[in-house]
């Protein structure tokens, strides 16, 4: 036994019978928690025996309160030496920040053991996250993270390895990937969406974790965005269970972002949640089959996996960088736009994506999300509104050109959808004045969602 361990709660500092109020165990549980708050990990707790005597309780009652201490793991226990002060875990507030600011925040010393760093084919989900093809190659980097010389966390960080060549060189145990991305490359990470579930530890993550397989463990998954709304890494940790936990606020819906209540038949327009993510795909997933045959490759057509489409788009709802309003009549989702600032140009808002289902083609659908989009933009009349488009989707042209977006000379042609893009800008328009009456069209745009 330690010299820690060795110590011993001091008895006066447990609250007496008298003090104890509700149920017998969740009273003996309460007063024993405010006892072992700020006690070094491994100080020893008092017998059974002696807990029954002070409180002047059932031995019941003392195994059911140390029992959901345990379960709070607040403490451990060793067989045939007795009960001790568990180490308090990390608590680390959800936000975008690095693993060695988040620890020195705490007053804990980080580091990092570099475990693996190569170059691999992006595979669909790693590329749906990074907005790339799936054979598009990625950098993995695989770091453990330690809190005060203790494994807490394993990291494996996926970029885009032609926008970032040359960084593997500057990477070292510590180096900060946040610092090379800002220093090298200019790029500052502005936005996060983040996932949290719970796995166990298998034979290779128990032994780099330094804990027994079969353990639970908290996987992070996170899709960062710099300040461009560009994807820029995406990450998957596995922390664990018994050293961390994590902290977030939480504020109820504001009244006018809850959905609006239609009356039968009647299409809404209304803010889209994260678990709209299912119908939204079908909407994406229609209007490509139906509108980009012969405009991009048939492969990444039907490369369309409902499930990691509708992931990908359950995170883009949850970020903040840009806004996702949807259409729907009597709960049916006919179709989407998504938009916010230009990313080249924060002045102008942006257009990044309008989807129709193809069976609510022609009935206002498109008309409907693209008014509500330039009102959110541009409410005052006074700001330019842009966007991408396909140049051989006709059927898309004619309905911006209808609302008064006119061709400004950008092209492009993505890696990914190898197909030319030409830039769209609509210009301020006098205060009151709508665009062109409706054209009758509505058609899918977007070849990028950002």
């Amino acid at each position: 036994m330690t010299a820690v361990e060795s110590a011993v709660i001091d008895k006066p500092t447990l609250l007496p019978e008298a003090t104890l109020s509700g149920p017998k165990y969740q009273s003996v549980h309460d007063a024993l928690l405010l006892a072992i708050e700020g006690l070094p990990a491994g100080t020893a707790m008092p017998t059974e025996r002696e807990l029954c005597t002070t409180y002047g309780v059932s031995r019941a009652t003392v195994r059911q309160a140390l029992g959901q201490l345990e379960i709070e793991q607040r403490i451990f226990r060793r067989q045939g030496k007795g009960t001790f002060v568990a180490r308090p875990k990390i608590e680390q507030r959800l936000e975008l920040m690095s693993h060695t600011e988040g620890m020195k925040e705490r007053g804990i010393s980080p580091s990092s053991k570099l475990i693996d760093v190569r170059r691999i084919p992006a595979g669909l989900d790693v590329g749906v996250q990074l907005g790339l093809s799936s054979k598009a190659e990625v950098l993995r980097i695989e770091r453990l993270r330690l809190a005060d010389g203790d494994p807490i966390a394993i990291e494996v960080v996926y970029l885009n390895a032609d926008r970032f060549d040359g960084i593997t060189a500057a990477l070292s145990d510590n180096a900060s990937l946040y610092q090379l991305l800002s220093s090298n490359y200019g790029v500052e990470l502005a936005s996060a969406e983040e996932t949290i579930e719970a796995v166990i530890a298998e034979g290779r993550e128990a032994g780099l974790l330094k804990c027994q397989p079969g353990m639970p463990l908290l996987m992070l998954s996170r899709r960062t965005l710099d300040t461009s709304g560009q994807p820029t890494e995406f990450v998957r940790s596995l922390y664990r269970g018994d050293r961390y936990r994590f902290q977030t606020g939480l504020q109820r819906p504001r009244p006018w972002d809850a959905p609006p209540v239609a009356a039968s038949n009647e299409l809404i327009v209304r803010i889209a949640r994260p678990d709209d993510a299912d119908q939204l795909a079908s909407v994406f997933i229609d209007a490509w089959r139906d509108a980009y045959r012969g405009v991009v490759e048939d492969s990444v057509i039907d490369a369309l996996y409902h499930p990691d489409v509708a992931s990908w788009l359950r995170n883009l709802v949850a970020n903040t960088a840009a806004r996702t309003f949807l259409a729907e009549k009597n709960g049916q989702v006919l179709g989407f736009t998504r938009f916010g600032d230009d990313a080249n140009d924060p002045m102008c808002g942006h257009v990044f994506a309008l989807y129709v289902s193809p069976s609510a083609s022609r009935q206002g659908v498109g008309r409907r999300l693209l008014e509500r989009a330039i009102d959110e933009l541009d409410p005052m009349s006074t700001r330019a509104i842009t966007l991408w488009v396909f140049e051989a989707n006709t059927r898309a042209r004619t309905f911006y050109e209808a609302a008064g977006f006119e061709p400004d000379g950008g092209a492009r042609v993505e890696e990914l959808y190898r197909a030319q893009e030409i830039s769209l800008t609509r210009r301020p328009r006098r205060p009151g004045r709508r665009y062109a009456p409706d054209s009758g069209l509505d058609s899918p745009f977007a070849p990028t969602i950002s």
